[in-house]
Parts: C-alpha cells; structure tokens; sequence
C-alpha cells in the first residue's frame, strides 16, 4: 500500500513537473513562432535578470533596437512584451486604431483593485476608455495653447539645470519625471485659484 501510494504521487509530481514545463515552453514560444526577434533570456526570469542588471535602461534598449530593428519582443518573467520604436506603427496603434487597443498592462496589485473608485491610472478596459473621453476635451489645441507659458517656463528651468550637469552620461529619467510634475502642479495650481480661469 505505501509503495503505491509513493508511486501515485512520484506520477502526480512528474506531470505536474512535465506540465509545467510544457507550459514555460509555451509562453517563451511566443515571438518566435510569429517571427519577431527578441534578445536572449533566462528560463523563469525572461529578460529581468538583464534588466535589473544594466546601469541604464534606456542604453541596453538603444542597443537591442541596433541589433534587432525597430519592432522586437522582450519577456517580463513569462509575459511577452513588445519594444516599439516605429512612429508610423505606434501612430498606426495609438490614434488610428484606437478603438482597437484601448486598454493597458496594469500592474497585479493594481489589477485586484475594484469597484467604482478606480482613477485613471488604475483603470482599464472600458472604464479607462471612458474616463479618457471625458478628460479629452481638457487638452483641446486651444487650451493646450493657454498652458504654454507655464510649460515652456519649467522646460527652460530644466534646459538650465541640464546645461549645468558635468557627468557626460546620467539617467535623465528622474529629471524627466521632475519637469513633468513640475509641469502638472503648476498648471493645476495656477488655474485651481485663477479667478479668472477661461478652463471652467
């Protein structure tokens, strides 16, 4: 009886085993059999060892779009990801097929997250779709045009604190992230207690 019951389970082990990795299989078989290239990766971790790795992101992507073209696939873990830098396909995707792609990766955490108090940034599917069209019309050309000055005010302080950086090569992403905030506080502050505000 014992040693068919360790046999039973030493069987069970090895198809979970098998299963599993018939699955891994599966999932790292994605950009090649739609012929995209992608870089090498490790089984489990995909491409995060490399990229946890790098002292520059955006240098190791430079590279890999040297070697493999504009359009190539990368893998977070298992979930395959696509590394675009063509503007016509992008413009193709993002505006003109739209409605096709009107959703976004979130992250798990934020996935687990429902109910009816989901902001923007938390949202997909047709509540993001949604919330967009209602705050499209916010960054019409004209309103966009109103912003100017505040926003060509923070790029020139950014385009001075530039010119004084002496390391020839450093993650301008923080500072990219700083102008940005710097961008939205000013403009939501400015017309939050403008009087005259031409946005309401």
């Amino acid at each position: 009886m014992l040693l068919t019951t360790t046999t039973l389970i030493f069987v069970i082990l090895s198809l979970v085993v098998t299963l599993y990795l018939w699955k891994m299989k599966w999932y790292y078989s994605y950009f090649k059999d739609r012929s995209i290239p992608t870089p090498p990766f490790r089984f489990f971790f995909g491409h995060y060892k490399t990229l946890w790795s790098v002292p520059f992101l955006s240098r190791q992507f430079e590279k890999w779009t040297k070697e493999l073209g504009s359009v190539y696939g990368l893998y977070e873990g298992t979930r395959p990801v696509y590394v675009v830098s063509d503007v016509k396909f992008l413009h193709e995707v993002f505006v003109k097929q739209y409605s096709c792609f009107n959703s976004r990766r979130l992250p798990f955490i934020t996935r687990l997250s429902t109910g009816n108090h989901i902001h923007l940034f938390a949202a997909d599917g047709n509540r993001w779709r949604r919330q967009r069209h209602i705050i499209n019309p916010t960054f019409t050309n004209a309103k966009l045009k109103l912003m100017s000055p505040l926003i060509e005010n923070s790029i020139d302080t950014f385009m001075k604190k530039l010119e004084k950086q002496e390391e020839k090569e450093f993650n301008i992403y923080e500072s990219y992230k700083q102008v940005t905030l710097d961008i939205i506080c000013k403009i939501h502050f400015h017309y939050l207690f403008s009087s005259k505000s031409r946005f309401v």
